[in-house]
């Protein structure tokens, strides 16, 4: 199996595990360097991916490469960019616009949201709301702040920056704050602007 082909079948079993946000953030840009002597080189685009995939998906990695190479050994990272004729692991990810009669259900189905009603014009769920958050040990500092900026809006933790793994709630508390200035002022312009960042 080719560099490019194992690279290819490690991402299929890994963005089942995955969001299509999460997936896209910490693996497009990555690929096989090159595999010697039981280990895989896996080229990220920067340092932050590289931390990511070190201490959250090494072992995800790891398994499944062994699962598809009885030879491999062990993953390493390295920072770099991949030969411009290797063709892109991950698909660029299609970009939901602020403006539109209904979500397009393509975009729907690539960020897994094709069960969701979305409000075309502010890309709020409004399924998500204070009363359907789950509070517990590991959000209520961010539940709290997150209330704070309904009672002072642009006042009041501006901006409010979340943080958290995997499954804390974050796009729920981020909408439920959107949702809830809505609803409290409906002449209030809100919208929700998913993007991902990269450090250089």
């Amino acid at each position: 199996m080719e560099k490019e082909e194992l690279w290819q079948a490690v991402l299929a079993k890994i963005e089942l595990n995955l969001s299509r946000p999460n997936f896209l953030t910490w693996f497009q840009g990555t690929g096989i360097m090159e595999i010697r002597d039981g280990i895989v080189t896996v080229c990220v685009p920067n340092g932050f991916a590289r931390e990511w995939l070190q201490n959250k998906y090494h072992k995800p990695v790891l398994h499944t490469l062994r699962e598809l190479n009885s030879h491999v050994r062990e993953v390493s990272y390295v920072i770099g960019k991949l030969p411009s004729n290797a063709s892109p692991a991950v698909k660029e990810p299609v970009v939901l616009r602020k403006k539109r009669p209904e979500p397009d259900a393509q975009d729907l189905e690539e960020y897994g949201m094709r069960d969701l009603t979305v409000d075309p014009e502010t890309n709020l769920n409004p399924r998500y709301t204070f009363d359907s958050f789950v509070v517990g040990s590991f959000n209520e500092l961010s539940h709290a702040a997150a209330q704070s900026v309904i009672k002072n809006p642009g006042t009041t933790y501006n901006p409010l920056f979340i943080y958290g793994g995997v499954g804390l709630g974050k796009t729920h508390l981020i909408q439920a704050v959107g949702n809830e200035l809505l609803r409290q002022n409906r002449g209030l312009r809100v919208c929700y602007i998913w993007g991902r960042w990269w450090m250089r």
